[in-house]
C-alpha cells in the first residue's frame, strides 16, 4: 500500500523531527512491502497537507500527533475512501491504547506495517466529530492538566488527575443536565458527564480504556458526585479500576440524544483533549462503520 505519513511537529517532542528518525520509518514501512511519504509540518500547515495527502493517489494516510489532531484527521479521511493510521505522538494518546498500538513511535510503525484494516464508529456533536471522548463540566481541569502535565511520565500524569479533579471540581458550577433519547428523558445534577462512541470497562489501570470500537452505541457516564467526600470516592474509585461502575454514575446506552443543561445557551467542552463552546440544545449521535483505520494484528 502507498501511504502519507504527515507528522505533526509540535507532538512527541520533536522525536521524528529529524531525516534519521523519517528513514527509519521509511524503512520500516518498507520492510512489509509500503510505499511512505514523510511530511513532517507545523501545526498551521497541518490542514494543507493532509489536503494534499486527501486528493493524492495514496492508500492511507497515517497522522502522527496527539488525540486532537488524529481525531480532526480521522472526520476528514472518513469522508474519503483511504484508511486512517494512528502513529501516537501526545500526551495521553487515548486513541491509540483503545486500537492497541503501542506507544513508542517505532514499535508503532512496526504494528501499523502489519495492520489489518477495520471499520469504527465515530461521535458527532454539533458539528464537531469525536474519536475517543467529550467530557463536559470540569473541563477546567483538563486545560490545566494539559499545561502542567505534557511531557511528564505517564504514571504521575495519572495520579495527578484525580488529585486535581477533586480540588477544582467543587468550584466548577454543577450542570443541570437534561438527556432526551428514545422517547426517554433523563435529569441528573453533574459535576461531569463522559460521552463516548463505544464502551469503556472497568478494569484496574490509569487511563480507562475502549475495548469495542464498532458497537454502533453512543455510551453516556453521568457523574452525580457533587460534594467534596462523594468526588473523593470518585477518584479513589477512578484509581483502583471501578469507575464505570462506582454508585452514583449513571450509564445510558442509545444511537443520539439531545442534551440541555438548564437555560444555558452555551457551555464549555472538552473533545478528545481539545476545548470548544457547545451550543445548546447539543445533539449528540453515533455514526456507525465510519472510519476505515489500521488495527494491529491480534498475535
Amino acid at each position: 500500500m502507498r501511504y502519507q505519513l504527515v507528522i505533526n511537529r509540535a507532538s512527541g517532542s520533536g522525536i521524528l523531527d529529524n531525516q534519521e528518525g523519517q528513514e527509519r520509518l521509511v524503512s520500516i514501512f518498507a520492510e512489509a512491502g509500503h510505499e511512505v511519504t514523510v511530511q513532517v509540518v507545523d501545526p498551521s500547515h497541518l490542514d494543507r497537507a493532509l489536503t494534499d495527502a486527501l486528493a493524492s493517489d495514496c492508500d492511507g494516510i497515517i497522522i502522527g500527533g496527539g488525540d486532537g489532531s488524529i481525531t480532526s484527521t480521522a472526520d476528514r479521511v472518513a469522508q474519503s475512501d483511504k484508511v486512517l493510521g494512528v502513529l501516537p505522538l501526545g500526551t495521553f494518546n487515548l486513541e491509540a491504547r483503545d486500537l492497541g498500538i503501542s506507544l513508542d513511535p517505532f514499535e508503532a510503525a512496526r504494528e501499523l506495517a502489519t495492520a489489518e484494516v477495520k471499520k469504527i464508529d465515530l461521535l458527532r456533536v454539533n458539528e464537531f466529530p469525536c474519536l475517543c471522548t467529550m467530557v463536559i463540566g470540569f473541563y477546567p481541569i483538563a486545560a490545566k492538566m494539559r499545561k502542567d502535565i505534557h511531557g511528564s511520565a505517564w504514571w504521575r500524569k495519572s495520579l495527578q488527575i484525580p488529585l486535581q479533579m477533586t480540588q477544582i471540581a467543587t468550584r466548577c458550577p454543577v450542570l443541570d443536565l437534561t438527556l432526551r433519547t428514545d422517547g426517554q428523558t433523563v435529569r441528573r445534577k453533574t459535576r461531569a458527564t463522559a460521552f463516548s462512541p463505544g464502551e469503556y470497562v472497568d478494569e484496574f489501570g490509569l487511563i480507562p480504556r475502549r475495548e469495542n470500537l464498532a458497537s454502533g452505541k453512543l455510551f453516556t457516564y453521568i457523574s452525580e458526585h457533587l460534594t467534596r467526600a462523594q468526588l473523593w470516592k470518585l477518584s479513589l474509585d477512578f484509581l483502583t479500576g471501578r469507575l464505570f461502575s462506582t454508585e452514583g454514575m449513571t450509564v445510558l446506552d442509545c444511537e443520539e440524544l439531545t442534551l440541555n443543561a438548564g437555560k444555558r445557551g452555551q457551555i464549555p467542552a472538552m473533545i478528545d483533549g481539545e476545548i470548544v463552546r457547545l451550543q445548546l440544545p447539543c445533539q449528540i449521535r453515533v455514526e456507525p462503520a465510519a472510519l476505515s483505520i489500521l488495527v494491529p494484528s491480534q498475535p
